[in-house]
């Protein structure tokens, strides 16, 4: 934005529509994991997804300031340290195991406020400490052996 220009806030978030909090289903197609070699990616092509402008707004229930079709691409890569953690004395026990690693994260929205027509798109966004592993709890924790934790995904 140039001198003396304001910048427009965005919050894209599925806020409570479908009753359950900032949580959408995405199709199982997005999701690529290899637990095995540390590595994952998550993929959404032309998401549909509502802008509130601000958290605040969001979680106050107030009203979407315009919507979009969101892309994002996650890269969970690079496995640096192989992890086993086990909790089992706790009221819900907890099990994981996997690799601790790095993330990569792009996105780029087309947003629609007022009938006008916005591109948008964030800088690549990376994090030196994130983590693909196998987990179970609560009354998952007993279940099967520590080799099946969390069959079939992340």
């Amino acid at each position: 934005m140039g001198a003396g220009g304001s910048q427009q806030v965005h919050d894209f978030n599925p806020g409570e529509e479908n009753g359950l909090f900032w949580t959408v289903p995405i199709p199982t197609s997005s999701v690529h994991v290899d637990v095995d070699e540390g590595t994952a990616t998550l993929a959404l092509g032309n998401f549909d997804i509502d802008d509130y402008g601000n958290v605040g707004n969001a979680i106050s229930g107030g009203s979407e300031i315009g919507t979009a079709s969101m892309s994002l691409r996650v890269t969970w890569s690079r496995p640096t340290q192989h992890f086993n953690f086990v909790n089992g004395a706790v009221p819900t026990p907890f099990r994981a195991n996997g690799f601790k690693t790095e993330a990569t994260m792009n996105w780029s929205a087309v947003e629609t406020i007022q009938g006008v027509t916005h591109p948008l798109s964030g800088a690549t966004n990376s994090a030196a400490f994130a983590m693909v592993a196998r987990e179970k709890n609560g009354i998952f924790f007993t279940s099967g052996d520590e080799e099946d934790v969390g069959e079939g995904g992340a």
